[in-house]
């Protein structure tokens, strides 16, 4: 097998076009191809990149022409070979670490049990739309909590740092229970919040036909310690008894972080806070592309913003194409907010969290001083939009001019609870606010029109990543048949680096040093 890299074609381009370019770059016919990869550039008009993979013979003569634009490929598989003749296992949280660990076992023959405080997903789904549309909050089971975690109300996004191979097996997972195949390749592949709705769905059929249950709305309260390991997990309903404990949780769950705090080594950890900032999907398209054409993809962006002299980092997160901003509130009388997207990526409006690295010199000392500022934060949120679950907005200009909004201009928030208009200045400390400010007018010359006047802020972006880290060596604590992993546990940031944190952890369990 050989991976073809760099094959570049007009962004409107044909199969048969493609096909042509493969075979003038190696000088050869060939019957079909696989596309690996696929990305955008637009640097000089607007074209699309391919990496395939062929089923051919290619000459010396070619090689070396082509240097590192070709290379010998071969795939990797996922295999989960119980080694250790493990026999059960109890996993606590159903977001994508928990469930694709859950998966690894279970096809290894082990029998599962995954604890979930909130609701499987038909009702999760139900309650949060309730919510959406002025039902009280649900604190066990919202945007932050239930089968398929956070990430199940986003756009769903599938981008990861990792070089990780198996992350390739990872996809067609997703693809085998729904997703569609564009994720194989993509170079920004996202899913979005209905399409992985499904997806959640049948991986839990998955895991049930392998022998694991599931058991919703259901909380993890404590831990049942002999002889320094770990006896039993208890539950507000029960207690179970495994070989092994694995800790899967979101980085919302505040509460379970603190009870653990007397049987595990926690340490704080930076993080990132600031808004939801809107535009008009439009625009952003046109500052991206240069040109108008809806065979393109809504476009998306990246940017950050340094400034080393006062130490502050500034950038945006989890951007979300056509989407809209969402109440993701967990706790009463606070506030927080993210980003989701269908499928389609079809609404009016482009959105993304534009936020400060914080740490220590902001929220001060000690292992939770990082949470309680979250919280903090939250609850000045929630006073500022008057509560009954409205979010505070505010239009760039006069959150620049630091004025109280009266009136939006041509970006209307599209936040689904319901917004006030506000001056978004009265939350956070003058060093944040500052920071952000500045970044706002660096990533204006990056991006035209990012700082808009009438670009939209919501209040406020504070779950971007754990404000703890629960330490481990080798997915082990102290106890050594308890784990924690993914994001809650400080150790992932999104679905597909937590989903192969879930997986790696399986094999440690499977195959590693007892």
């Amino acid at each position: 097998m050989i991976l073809l890299r760099n094959i570049k074609l007009p962004y409107d381009h044909s199969e048969e076009d493609l096909k042509k370019e493969i075979e003038k770059t190696i000088n050869k016919k060939i019957d079909s191809y696989k596309i690996f990869k696929r990305s955008i550039d637009a640097r000089r008009g607007v074209n699309y990149i391919y990496q395939v993979i062929l089923d051919t013979e290619i000459s010396s003569k070619v090689r070396k022409k082509l240097k590192t634009n070709i290379a010998d490929y071969k795939e990797e598989k996922l295999e989960f070979i119980n080694k250790n003749k493990i026999k059960s296992a109890t996993i606590v949280g159903a977001g994508p670490a928990g469930i694709f660990a859950a998966l690894s076992l279970a096809k290894a023959g082990v029998k599962v049990d995954i604890i979930e405080q909130g609701q499987r997903m038909e009702k999760r789904v139900k309650t949060v739309d309730a919510f959406i549309n002025g039902s009280d909050l649900d604190v066990n089971s919202n945007i932050q909590f239930g089968e398929g975690g956070a990430g199940t109300f986003s756009d769903g996004k599938l981008t990861t740092r990792s070089k990780d191979k198996r992350i390739n097996e990872l996809f067609k997972i997703l693809v085998e229970n729904g997703s569609n195949e564009d994720i194989l390749y993509d170079h920004l592949p996202h899913i979005g919040t209905d399409i992985l709705r499904k997806v959640i769905v049948n991986i839990r059929k998955n895991i049930e036909s392998l022998g694991g249950t599931f058991h919703f709305e259901e909380k993890f309260i404590d831990l049942n310690i002999e002889n320094d390991k770990i006896k039993a997990l208890v539950t507000d309903k029960g207690e179970y008894t495994s070989d092994e404990y694995i800790l899967a949780l979101g980085n919302s769950a505040r509460d379970t972080f603190k009870m653990l705090d007397k049987y595990i080594d926690i340490e704080a950890k930076p993080f990132a806070v600031g808004f939801r900032i809107e535009h008009l999907q439009k625009d952003i398209n046109f500052s991206q592309y240069n040109i108008v054409d809806d065979r393109l993809p809504q476009a998306s962006y990246q940017l950050n913003y340094t400034n080393k002299d006062k130490g502050t980092s500034v950038y945006t997160f989890c951007m979300c194409p056509g989407g809209y901003v969402v109440n993701g509130s967990s706790e009463e009388n606070s506030l927080c907010v993210n980003g989701m997207s269908y499928n389609d990526r079809a609404n009016t409006n482009a959105n993304s969290a534009i936020v400060c690295s914080v740490g220590s010199e902001t929220y001060g000392e000690g292992k939770f001083a990082g949470l309680d500022f979250q919280r903090q934060i939250e609850r000045k949120a929630y006073q500022l939009s008057g509560s009954d679950n409205k979010a505070p907005v505010q239009r760039l200009e006069d959150y620049l001019l630091n004025r109280k909004t009266e009136k939006v201009g041509q970006i209307s928030p599209t936040i689904q609870t319901g917004y006030t208009l506000s001056n978004l200045n009265e939350i956070y400390p003058d060093r944040i606010n500052v920071a952000i400010k500045e970044a706002l007018n660096v990533f204006d010359k990056k991006l035209k029109g990012f700082a808009s006047p009438d670009a939209i802020l919501t209040g406020v972006e504070t779950r971007t990543s754990s404000p703890v880290r629960l330490l481990r060596d080798k997915y082990k604590t102290k106890f050594k048949n308890l784990r924690p992993i993914g994001e809650g546990a400080g150790y992932a940031g999104g679905i597909m680096s937590s989903s192969l944190d879930g997986v790696k952890c399986a094999i440690e369990i499977l195959e590693g040093e007892k």
